[in-house]
Protein backbone atom coordinates (compact mmCIF):
# COMPACT_ATOMS: atom_id res chain seq x y z
CA UNK A 1 0.00 0.00 0.00
CA UNK A 2 3.03 2.22 -0.28
CA UNK A 3 2.21 5.42 -2.14
CA UNK A 4 -1.56 5.17 -1.56
CA UNK A 5 -3.46 7.76 0.46
CA UNK A 6 -4.82 6.55 3.79
CA UNK A 7 -8.55 6.13 4.04
CA UNK A 8 -8.89 4.58 7.50
CA UNK A 9 -7.26 2.56 10.27
CA UNK A 10 -9.54 0.33 12.32
CA UNK A 11 -8.80 -1.73 15.42
CA UNK A 12 -10.83 -4.74 16.52
CA UNK A 13 -10.96 -6.98 19.55
CA UNK A 14 -12.34 -10.22 18.24
CA UNK A 15 -14.88 -9.05 15.66
CA UNK A 16 -15.84 -5.84 17.45
CA UNK A 17 -14.40 -2.52 16.30
CA UNK A 18 -13.29 -0.25 19.13
CA UNK A 19 -11.05 2.34 17.43
CA UNK A 20 -11.12 4.09 14.08
CA UNK A 21 -8.91 6.78 12.57
CA UNK A 22 -10.08 8.39 9.31
CA UNK A 23 -7.97 11.47 8.45
CA UNK A 24 -10.58 12.96 6.07
CA UNK A 25 -13.42 12.78 8.60
CA UNK A 26 -14.21 15.18 11.42
CA UNK A 27 -13.45 14.16 14.04
CA UNK A 28 -10.77 11.93 12.60
CA UNK A 29 -10.71 9.66 15.67
CA UNK A 30 -13.63 7.61 16.97
CA UNK A 31 -13.78 5.07 19.81
CA UNK A 32 -16.46 2.48 20.57
CA UNK A 33 -16.94 1.07 24.09
CA UNK A 34 -15.84 -2.49 24.83
CA UNK A 35 -15.33 -3.94 28.32
CA UNK A 36 -11.67 -3.92 29.31
CA UNK A 37 -10.61 -1.51 26.54
CA UNK A 38 -9.57 2.04 27.49
CA UNK A 39 -8.02 3.99 24.61
CA UNK A 40 -5.65 6.85 25.42
CA UNK A 41 -6.86 9.20 22.68
CA UNK A 42 -4.17 11.81 23.35
CA UNK A 43 -1.44 9.26 22.52
CA UNK A 44 -3.19 7.32 19.73
CA UNK A 45 -3.22 8.15 16.01
CA UNK A 46 -3.01 6.49 12.60
CA UNK A 47 0.30 4.84 13.46
CA UNK A 48 -0.15 3.66 17.03
CA UNK A 49 -2.78 2.67 19.56
CA UNK A 50 -2.24 3.16 23.29
CA UNK A 51 -4.39 1.45 25.95
CA UNK A 52 -4.51 2.18 29.68
CA UNK A 53 -5.74 0.33 32.77
CA UNK A 54 -5.40 -3.05 31.08
CA UNK A 55 -6.66 -6.06 33.03
CA UNK A 56 -7.19 -9.77 32.38
CA UNK A 57 -10.46 -8.74 30.69
CA UNK A 58 -8.34 -7.02 28.02
CA UNK A 59 -6.82 -10.35 26.96
CA UNK A 60 -7.90 -11.50 23.51
CA UNK A 61 -7.30 -11.41 19.76
CA UNK A 62 -6.63 -7.96 18.30
CA UNK A 63 -6.70 -6.98 14.62
CA UNK A 64 -5.60 -3.86 12.76
CA UNK A 65 -7.23 -3.09 9.40
CA UNK A 66 -5.68 -0.47 7.10
CA UNK A 67 -7.58 0.74 4.01
CA UNK A 68 -6.26 2.90 1.17
CA UNK A 69 -8.24 5.73 -0.41
CA UNK A 70 -9.35 6.11 -4.02
CA UNK A 71 -8.47 4.78 -6.51
CA UNK A 72 -7.04 1.48 -5.17
CA UNK A 73 -9.07 1.00 -1.96
CA UNK A 74 -6.61 -1.74 -1.03
CA UNK A 75 -7.16 -3.22 2.42
CA UNK A 76 -4.73 -5.12 4.64
CA UNK A 77 -5.39 -6.70 8.01
CA UNK A 78 -3.04 -8.25 10.57
CA UNK A 79 -3.98 -10.02 13.81
CA UNK A 80 -2.31 -11.14 17.00
CA UNK A 81 -3.13 -12.43 20.46
CA UNK A 82 -2.49 -10.26 23.49
CA UNK A 83 -2.46 -11.64 27.03
CA UNK A 84 -2.54 -9.45 30.11
CA UNK A 85 -0.81 -11.16 33.03
CA UNK A 86 -0.66 -10.52 36.76
CA UNK A 87 2.90 -11.13 37.91
CA UNK A 88 3.77 -12.75 41.28
CA UNK A 89 3.89 -10.53 44.35
CA UNK A 90 7.45 -11.59 45.24
CA UNK A 91 10.39 -13.75 44.20
CA UNK A 92 9.98 -17.54 44.38
CA UNK A 93 10.56 -19.16 47.77
CA UNK A 94 12.62 -22.33 48.39
CA UNK A 95 11.46 -24.71 51.14
CA UNK A 96 12.90 -27.86 52.67
CA UNK A 97 16.55 -27.62 51.57
CA UNK A 98 19.16 -27.62 54.34
CA UNK A 99 22.43 -25.71 54.36
CA UNK A 100 24.63 -28.83 54.72
CA UNK A 101 24.53 -32.28 53.09
CA UNK A 102 26.84 -35.28 52.92
CA UNK A 103 27.63 -37.28 49.79
CA UNK A 104 24.81 -39.81 49.16
CA UNK A 105 22.29 -37.70 51.08
CA UNK A 106 18.99 -36.99 49.32
CA UNK A 107 18.03 -33.38 48.62
CA UNK A 108 14.27 -32.83 48.75
CA UNK A 109 12.76 -29.39 48.39
CA UNK A 110 10.04 -27.30 46.80
CA UNK A 111 10.00 -23.96 45.00
CA UNK A 112 6.83 -21.89 45.32
CA UNK A 113 5.77 -18.81 43.34
CA UNK A 114 2.62 -16.92 44.28
CA UNK A 115 0.27 -15.22 43.35
CA UNK A 116 -0.09 -14.73 39.58
CA UNK A 117 -2.31 -15.20 36.55
CA UNK A 118 -1.50 -17.43 34.76
CA UNK A 119 0.72 -19.59 36.97
CA UNK A 120 4.42 -18.78 36.63
CA UNK A 121 6.73 -21.27 34.90
CA UNK A 122 9.32 -22.65 37.33
CA UNK A 123 12.77 -24.08 36.54
CA UNK A 124 15.35 -25.68 38.85
CA UNK A 125 19.08 -25.44 38.16
CA UNK A 126 21.92 -27.31 39.88
CA UNK A 127 25.22 -25.44 39.70
CA UNK A 128 23.65 -23.24 36.98
CA UNK A 129 22.71 -26.26 34.82
CA UNK A 130 19.00 -26.96 34.23
CA UNK A 131 17.97 -29.99 36.29
CA UNK A 132 17.11 -33.07 34.26
CA UNK A 133 13.38 -33.97 34.17
CA UNK A 134 13.78 -37.08 36.42
CA UNK A 135 15.08 -34.80 39.20
CA UNK A 136 12.04 -32.49 39.32
CA UNK A 137 8.53 -33.10 40.64
CA UNK A 138 5.77 -31.28 38.78
CA UNK A 139 2.61 -30.22 40.62
CA UNK A 140 -0.62 -28.76 39.25
CA UNK A 141 -1.05 -25.02 39.87
CA UNK A 142 -3.06 -24.20 42.98
CA UNK A 143 -5.82 -21.61 42.70
CA UNK A 144 -6.04 -19.25 45.65
CA UNK A 145 -9.42 -18.89 47.33
CA UNK A 146 -8.61 -15.30 48.30
CA UNK A 147 -7.98 -13.62 44.97
CA UNK A 148 -8.49 -16.28 42.26
CA UNK A 149 -4.79 -16.07 41.38
CA UNK A 150 -2.56 -19.13 40.99
CA UNK A 151 0.34 -20.62 42.94
CA UNK A 152 3.10 -22.60 41.19
CA UNK A 153 5.02 -25.39 42.95
CA UNK A 154 7.96 -27.39 41.56
CA UNK A 155 9.82 -30.03 43.55
CA UNK A 156 13.49 -31.04 43.42
CA UNK A 157 14.71 -34.54 44.38
CA UNK A 158 18.21 -35.91 43.80
CA UNK A 159 21.03 -37.86 45.45
CA UNK A 160 24.10 -35.79 46.27
CA UNK A 161 27.34 -37.00 44.69
CA UNK A 162 30.91 -35.80 45.12
CA UNK A 163 30.73 -34.26 41.63
CA UNK A 164 28.02 -31.88 42.81
CA UNK A 165 30.40 -30.08 45.17
CA UNK A 166 32.69 -27.46 43.67
CA UNK A 167 35.24 -26.33 46.26
CA UNK A 168 32.96 -27.82 48.89
CA UNK A 169 29.82 -25.98 47.74
CA UNK A 170 26.72 -26.82 45.73
CA UNK A 171 24.25 -24.26 44.37
CA UNK A 172 20.59 -24.84 43.60
CA UNK A 173 18.44 -22.13 42.07
CA UNK A 174 14.75 -21.75 41.25
CA UNK A 175 13.71 -19.40 38.42
CA UNK A 176 10.15 -18.11 37.93
CA UNK A 177 9.19 -16.75 34.50
CA UNK A 178 6.11 -15.35 32.81
CA UNK A 179 6.64 -14.90 29.07
CA UNK A 180 9.08 -12.01 28.57
CA UNK A 181 7.50 -9.67 31.14
CA UNK A 182 8.64 -11.25 34.42
CA UNK A 183 11.64 -13.20 35.72
CA UNK A 184 12.77 -13.61 39.33
CA UNK A 185 14.89 -16.23 41.07
CA UNK A 186 16.03 -17.51 44.45
CA UNK A 187 19.03 -19.68 45.24
CA UNK A 188 20.57 -21.72 48.05
CA UNK A 189 24.21 -22.62 48.66
CA UNK A 190 24.82 -26.03 50.22
CA UNK A 191 28.02 -26.84 52.09
CA UNK A 192 29.54 -30.31 51.98
CA UNK A 193 29.35 -32.02 55.36
CA UNK A 194 32.37 -34.24 55.99
CA UNK A 195 32.74 -36.92 58.73
CA UNK A 196 34.64 -35.69 61.79
CA UNK A 197 37.70 -37.67 62.91
CA UNK A 198 39.06 -37.23 66.46
CA UNK A 199 42.85 -37.49 66.87
CA UNK A 200 43.97 -39.48 69.95
CA UNK A 201 46.98 -38.30 71.99
CA UNK A 202 47.81 -41.64 73.72
CA UNK A 203 48.36 -45.17 72.46
CA UNK A 204 45.43 -47.28 71.35
CA UNK A 205 45.75 -49.88 74.11
CA UNK A 206 45.30 -47.20 76.79
CA UNK A 207 42.66 -45.09 74.99
CA UNK A 208 39.42 -46.65 73.66
CA UNK A 209 38.74 -43.40 71.80
CA UNK A 210 41.14 -44.19 68.94
CA UNK A 211 39.52 -44.81 65.56
CA UNK A 212 36.08 -43.56 66.53
CA UNK A 213 34.59 -40.94 64.18
CA UNK A 214 32.94 -38.98 67.00
CA UNK A 215 34.07 -37.97 70.54
CA UNK A 216 33.99 -40.87 72.97
CA UNK A 217 32.01 -40.53 76.21
CA UNK A 218 32.83 -43.39 78.64
CA UNK A 219 30.26 -44.85 80.95
CA UNK A 220 30.55 -44.13 84.68
CA UNK A 221 31.52 -47.74 85.44
CA UNK A 222 34.44 -47.52 83.03
CA UNK A 223 36.24 -44.82 85.05
CA UNK A 224 39.55 -46.10 86.45
CA UNK A 225 39.45 -46.00 90.24
CA UNK A 226 43.08 -44.90 90.29
CA UNK A 227 42.04 -41.72 88.53
CA UNK A 228 39.19 -41.04 90.98
CA UNK A 229 39.44 -38.26 93.53
CA UNK A 230 37.31 -37.68 96.64
CA UNK A 231 36.43 -34.49 98.42
CA UNK A 232 35.55 -34.69 102.11
CA UNK A 233 33.19 -32.02 103.36
CA UNK A 234 33.16 -31.45 107.11
CA UNK A 235 30.25 -29.80 108.76
CA UNK A 236 30.89 -27.46 111.70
Amino acid sequence: MEGDSLYSVKWYKGRREFYRFSPKENPAMKTFPIAGIHVVTSASNANQLVLSNVSPATTGKFSCEVSADFPSFHTMIVSGDMEVVEVPISSPVIHGIRSRYKVNDIVRGNCTSKYSRPAANLTWTINDVIANPPLVRTHKPIKSNKNDLEISVLGLHFVVSSQHFINGRLKVKCIARMHDVYQQSNERFIEEERPRVVQAASSSHNNPNVGLPYPYDPDDNEIDNKETYYTNIKEF
